[in-house]
């Protein structure tokens, strides 16, 4: 018998946030994303089937209650043959209570999960790890799969010492994708072809998933339109100090802090926004938007499922 967890996430993590849920249940999940108008007939069909992988793990993305409702009964239905996930990414989803016990609330939980395993994997070997440590450990491992490869590197290099600190973590622990990603982007920024497609060749054979990369790429675009709307603030021949002095004006002359600040430009770390500034200035609004609305349509299409997710991606970046 299987179970249904419902979790509350955010666009930007779901791709992790569910792969990771559903290793709960497999080493190797296939995993059937669902989301739009097309869910409730994949529903049914999966209900009915007589015979069904029971490594399958169905994620119901951001479902209407109304929905969950008309397929009550195939959802439990598959609940005696497969697993499920319901993942939200608004805070405040109107779940059926059929679903059971309350959401998991993916950012919080994560935090206290990790420390958790890192906590019982280093004791059982006789070794602490200070805070500083464990803050950097968890900013730099994104997919929590990587986290006991990482730990087993980590003890290792700290040899018979009996606490792991922050230099230790530094010097063993690199940054995941996020440092190719940002290659990416620059590679498309700079027109630089050859150099884009083998570099997004080389995060999709990694196992990035698409959906990773076009997450990102949003977010980049998203930051460039905000550059852009006070790119008359700077110039291109100013120099990282000045663009620093002017750089804390904006953040000081808005009238609202806003919840998520990741997502929005005056609340990014001085140098990269630097660069970010800069890199707007290569682009056009038009063209910005354009990228934009083609990750937008993207997405629409990976998740209603569709052949040629790569090459629909590849073509438009080739095309800015």
């Amino acid at each position: 018998m299987g179970e249904i967890i419902v979790a509350i996430g955010s666009k930007d993590n779901l791709v992790e946030d569910i792969s990771l849920l559903a290793r709960k249940w497999s080493e190797n999940p296939r995993i059937v994303a669902l989301t739009g108008p097309t869910m409730k007939a994949a529903i049914v069909e999966k209900a009915s089937a007589l015979f069904i992988d029971t490594t399958t793990v169905l994620a119901l993305i951001d479902p209407d209650r109304s929905l969950l409702e008309s397929v009550k009964d195939q959802l439990l239905t598959l609940k005696e043959k497969i697993n499920s996930i319901v993942y939200y990414t608004g805070s405040k989803p109107d779940v059926p209570a059929f679903l059971g016990s309350a959401p998991l609330q993916m950012e919080q939980d994560r935090e206290t999960r990790m420390r958790e395993r890192v906590l019982s994997f280093i004791r059982a070997r006789g070794k602490k790890m200070t805070d500083k440590a464990f803050a950097l450990l968890k900013e730099r491992i994104k997919d929590e799969v990587l986290l006991q490869q990482e730990l087993g590197k980590l003890l290792d290099y700290v040899g018979d010492r009996a606490t792991i600190g922050l230099r230790d973590v530094a010097a063993v622990v690199t940054q995941t994708h996020e440092d190719t990603l940002i290659s990416l982007f620059e590679a498309m920024a700079q027109r630089n072809h050859k150099e884009l497609v083998s570099i997004l060749e080389n995060l999709l054979a990694q196992g990035v998933h698409i959906l990773a990369v076009q997450s990102f790429l949003v977010r980049q675009i998203r930051l460039l339109l905000q550059a852009k709307d006070i790119e008359d603030l700077f110039t291109s021949e100013m120099d990282y100090k000045m663009f620093s002095k002017t750089f804390t004006t904006v953040k000081e002359s808005l009238d609202f802090v806003p919840q998520e600040r990741k997502h929005y430009f005056p609340y990014q770390k001085p140098y990269y926004a630097f660069k970010l500034s800069k890199t707007s200035m290569k682009f056009s609004r038009k063209e910005l938007t354009s990228l934009l609305g083609m990750l937008a349509h993207l997405d629409a299409l990976i998740k209603k499922g569709t052949k040629y997710d790569r090459i629909r991606l590849e073509t438009g970046l080739l095309e800015v």
